[in-house]
């Protein structure tokens, strides 16, 4: 059973790698951005600023918030000098922002707008919040932020996590979509305070293109989600960026939502860890964003600056329209999402049909008879008691190679020689060793491997050695011991 488990979990993990590698590209990439690293700023070292969402950069520094955080400690609003180290931290005003995901800056630089409009259990009857809100606080942090509340039309409800205002300061909220065009939301009323929130309506729709700006896995998911936005000192621009991109409109007469209609310039902001926040330089020539690193405090986060893309982005390779056009290029992550799910359903099949195959392999192996296997003896092995030959009294069995005649189990006579041994001797009953002496000297005795009959000389020789003198030494080796076999 363990040798099955090896190849079920390759087989998963080959099942599991086509949804990662399916989600590591963005299908459908349209332009082509300009991607160059942000340029570091300063590095954010307090703890507190884990879940960083929102950011805005003034000329002493940068404001900061957290997302959804739960310590009271990090629900604040963070103060920053330039070297991205916390000056000072406001509360929020009553229980607190339930779910803050974005930060702007007014046109005219005096007002600090945070978005309390994240909702991740929108979709859930039981759980989804009765409605969003929206701070406002002077941007000296002077004092508290007071709260707004907004709600979606009946039956239409969304996460969000970005923030943008109209020319005439009306806020537009920005759904977050994977898959779909993100939704532009307005209050149909002015804001108040007060536990009743201001119904909104749906005023526009935004699709962003895809890109083939780097990123890790899940920031290509989000390839063409809208996860924060600001506006540029003066209004005449805004910008909302992605997991991977900023995309800028210019905006004529305060209207930002007739700027959608256009053409926007996309700047790659490659390989954020989570990036979420973006806002303008306090002269708008400059991006500066962060990354969300979700409580991580052991690596390092970064204040970024980027250099906005001047002109429109081009068509990219597999992102062209008409012939040229990918198959792939309109698929969106639901589609994704089934193929994705087909595909793992395949696989796991393919695994199933593979281990009842062995499983039935195994069965059959089991109940077949065992093939006989024969003896094996080695025919080099030689007996104990043949490994002494005795000179004179009991007669012992010959030599292997060379050695005498082997004695009768019935009268003591001996059997016959091994590979050219005395033959008189052994019909005589002469021992082995007597009967080689004897042959030496009378001329009767063969020698090793069909030694010469007349003794001493190069055919009586074992392997060519010289008798010793008398015959005595006859079948016997160099050293004058007993001729052996291989095993002696």
């Amino acid at each position: 059973m363990r040798r099955l488990v090896f190849p079920v979990i390759v087989a998963s993990g080959l099942v599991m790698v086509g949804p990662s590698s399916a989600f590591a590209d963005d299908p459908a990439p349209v332009v082509s951005a300009p991607s160059v690293a942000g340029k570091k700023m300063c590095k954010i070292a307090d703890k507190r600023l884990d879940e960083i969402s929102g950011l805005v950069a003034t000329k002493t520094g940068y404001i900061a918030i957290n997302d959804s955080a739960n310590s009271a400690e990090k629900k604040q609003i963070f103060f920053l000098n330039t070297k991205c180290a916390v000056t000072k931290a406001v509360p929020y005003s009553g229980k607190g922002p339930n779910d803050t995901e974005d930060m702007i800056l007014s046109a005219d630089q005096k007002t600090l707008w945070i978005a309390d409009i994240g909702d991740n259990s929108f979709d859930d009857d039981a759980k989804r919040r009765e409605s969003i809100g929206l701070w406002k606080m002077p941007v000296t942090g002077a004092t508290e932020p007071v709260l707004y509340r907004l709600t979606y039309p009946a039956g239409d409800y969304h996460d969000a996590e970005a923030l943008l205002l109209n020319g005439n300061g009306t806020p537009l909220i920005i759904t977050k979509e994977i898959g779909a065009p993100a939704g532009v939301y307005q209050p149909t009323a002015a804001l108040k305070t007060g536990k009743t929130g201001v119904p909104m309506k749906r005023v526009a729709e935004i699709t962003v293109s895809g890109t083939q700006t780097a990123g890790n896995p899940f920031a290509r998911i989000g390839n063409k989600t809208i996860d924060g936005g600001a506006i540029a000192p003066g209004g005449g621009k805004v910008v909302l960026r992605t997991y991977t991109d900023a995309v800028e409109w210019d905006v004529t007469n305060g209207d930002v939502l007739g700027a959608f209609k256009g053409k926007p310039r996309t700047t790659g902001l490659p390989n954020e860890t989570l990036g979420e926040a973006i806002t303008y330089s306090p002269d708008g020539k400059y991006f500066y964003t962060t990354s969300d690193m979700s409580g991580d405090t052991t690596a390092a986060n970064y204040i970024l600056r980027y250099t906005p893309a001047t002109t429109v982005a081009k068509a990219a390779s597999g992102g062209a329209e008409g012939d040229d056009k990918k198959w792939y290029a309109d698929l969106e992550l639901s589609d994704i999402t089934y193929a994705v799910a087909g595909v793992g359903v395949l696989g796991l099949i393919l695994v199933g049909v593979g281990v009842f195959g062995i499983v039935r392999f195994r069965k059959r192996v089991a109940t077949e008879p065992d093939e006989p296997v024969e003896d094996f003896k080695n025919p080099l092995d030689g007996e104990p008691e043949t490994e002494l030959i005795g000179v004179g009294g009991t007669p012992q069995r010959a030599g292997v190679y060379g050695g005498g005649a082997r004695p009768s189990t019935t009268n003591g006579a001996a059997s016959g020689p091994v590979y050219g041994a005395n033959k008189k001797a052994a019909a005589a009953g002469v021992p082995a060793a007597a009967g080689a002496a004897a042959g030496a000297g009378a001329g009767a005795g063969a020698g090793v491997y069909g030694g010469a009959k007349g003794g001493g000389g190069p055919q009586g020789q074992p392997y060519g050695r010289p008798a010793a003198p008398g015959g005595a030494g006859a079948g016997r080796g160099a050293q004058g011991q007993p001729a052996r076999g291989p095993q002696g």
